[in-house]
């Protein structure tokens, strides 16, 4: 009788303890998700695609006139001219301000000026060939007279005389209207050999190596700046002669003829 009474004590509270366990309340998480407002589906969209605006070609490049019909330098010509003087007053030594003799005499025998046609190296020879003690103090002496007298702008850097870029400008022009044969050939043999290495300034782009059309150039040598000219050499020759006449009272020795030597254009 003891082990009966004591299995089915052990069934009894096998039973009750289930009884509990079904009674316990099933897991409820402790937060519930709630739809705040309705879906309302919406048609798909493509992104919008971004136009970009097309690529900036800058026209190909071509020459066109160089003097105005008033005789004055179109705004091509101006900025062919700056670039040229740039290069030149960049080149080492380099002066912003001008061309002092030496690079005068560098920068125009670069442009194909012969050794007569380029005013520093014509002096400067001549004073070779008479034996003057300071062939290079004459250049500088001289230089100045020629600047004056020719109505060329130019400064002075103590003893030396610095042609400005106004007063290369004028030299370009003049020579350009009383030879645009011989001007065209100079330019075009200058720009073969070094228009890569000129920045035009309105492009910021170099100059190309293209030859400028003998179109671009005035068809004739214009009278009017012959004639100018001729004025100009004589004003040069008279100061010319009082210099020379004050060099040979403090005793240089002097050649005759020696003004029709060097003067002239």
């Amino acid at each position: 009788m003891c082990f009966r009474h004591f299995l089915a004590s052990v069934i009894n509270n096998v039973a009750q303890r289930n009884t509990a366990q079904n009674q316990q309340p099933y897991y409820q998480p402790n937060h519930t998700f709630q739809r705040t407002q309705q879906y309302t589906a919406q048609p798909y969209m493509c992104p919008q695609q971004q136009v970009f605006p097309p690529p900036i070609i800058p026209p190909a490049f071509a020459w066109d006139t160089l003097i105005a019909p008033s005789n004055q330098p179109t705004q091509l010509f101006t900025r062919l001219l700056d670039a040229i003087f740039t290069y030149f007053t960049s080149t080492p030594p380099t002066d912003p301000s001008g061309f002092d003799p030496i690079k005068y005499a560098s920068a125009f025998t670069a442009l194909g000026y012969s050794d007569n046609d380029n005013k520093v190296r014509r002096y400067f020879i001549f004073a070779l060939q008479n034996r003057f003690h300071s062939p290079e103090n004459f250049v500088y002496d001289i230089m100045p007279i020629y600047y004056r007298t020719n109505h060329i702008q130019y400064t002075m850097q103590g003893i030396l005389p610095v042609l400005t870029r106004e007063g290369f400008h004028t030299t370009m022009l003049r020579d350009t209207l009383g030879d645009p044969e011989v001007q065209c050939r100079r330019l075009n043999n200058f720009l073969a050999a070094h228009g890569t290495r000129m920045l035009d300034r309105s492009t910021g782009q170099a100059f190309p190596s293209l030859a400028i059309p003998r179109a671009a150039f005035p068809a004739d040598m214009d009278r009017g700046t012959w004639e100018r000219q001729e004025q100009m050499n004589r004003a040069f020759n008279e100061e010319l002669g009082k210099y020379l006449a004050e060099l040979s009272r403090v005793g240089q020795s002097m050649h005759d003829g020696t003004i029709a030597g060097i003067a002239g254009m």
